[in-house]
């Protein structure tokens, strides 16, 4: 990777990447800044807010700073409203590497692969991971080939998602109610109509449906009261946003004021 990213501040952007993903796993849900990174995928610093209003999901993806004059992003909606904008693709290779470096140095794992983007025999640039240190998958099936080479936003969704699936972030019930403007029992009294979670006789009066147990969709979490409570995956918690807000017809709070 040749290209050299540096932030608005002019810090590097690997530099950049490892400082925020430490903020991340310390607890800070929007490490992220847009301010300081818009520019390296946007012409301006207006279009750049178009695109996050446009396409994130406040309180998920990003939030005002409370020091005013720029939004704070998840690594979900850094990763989509930011690099995956990056049409060289060169952006986005280079935060995936830095992040599984990251990963790899934390859980104190050898790294196996490089990620980078590289011109493929269609002509097409796909987002790759190259074993290193003479490292060979042990999987030689021809569909481990075909995910090497899937097409560079797919994998990239792919990542992220399994990443912040295992990463152990959570969110809790009473917060995504908070996005949608409603009180903590009328979601769960909608995601029990329509069978997502059934009644229980413990501490949290719910679990998931026999049918979404395998989805990975919650964990138990130590409360803010210092007791274990049942939270949201970010796989969950994204769950509940796309049926709300596709099938129920309701949009977040700051969604329904833009529209009135």
């Amino acid at each position: 990777m040749t290209t050299k990213y540096l932030t608005t501040s002019g810090e590097d952007f690997e530099d950049y990447c490892l400082r925020t993903f430490k903020c991340m796993l310390h607890g800070d849900r929007f490490p992220y800044s847009l301010r300081e990174t818009y520019h390296l995928v946007f012409a301006s610093w207006n279009e750049a807010v178009k695109e996050l209003i446009a396409h994130g999901v406040e309180g998920f993806s990003y939030q005002e700073s409370p020091e005013g004059d720029d939004y704070l992003l998840s690594m979900h909606g850094f990763a989509q409203l930011v690099a995956m904008q990056d049409e060289t693709l060169e952006l986005l290779a280079c935060f995936c590497d830095t992040t599984y470096r990251q990963q790899m140095a934390i859980f104190d794992i050898p790294v196996r692969f490089e990620t980078r983007c590289e011109m493929k025999n269609d002509d097409q640039l796909r987002i790759v991971q190259v074993p290193v240190n003479g490292y060979q998958p042990s999987s030689q099936k021809h569909s481990h080939d075909g995910f090497m080479t899937t097409c560079g936003d797919l994998y990239a969704k792919v990542c992220f998602d399994k990443f912040l699936q295992q990463s152990g972030l959570s969110v809790r019930t009473e917060e995504i109610a908070e996005i949608f403007g409603m009180p903590e029992e009328a979601l769960l009294c909608t995601l029990k109509q329509d069978g997502i979670i059934v009644e229980t006789d413990d501490e949290d009066g719910w679990e998931l449906a026999e049918s979404f147990k395998d989805k990975a969709f919650t964990q138990v979490k130590t409360g803010p009261d210092g007791k274990p409570e049942t939270q949201w995956t970010y796989k969950g918690a994204y769950h509940i946003w796309a049926f709300l807000t596709q099938d129920c017809g309701l949009p977040p709070c700051y969604e329904r004021g833009s529209r009135e």
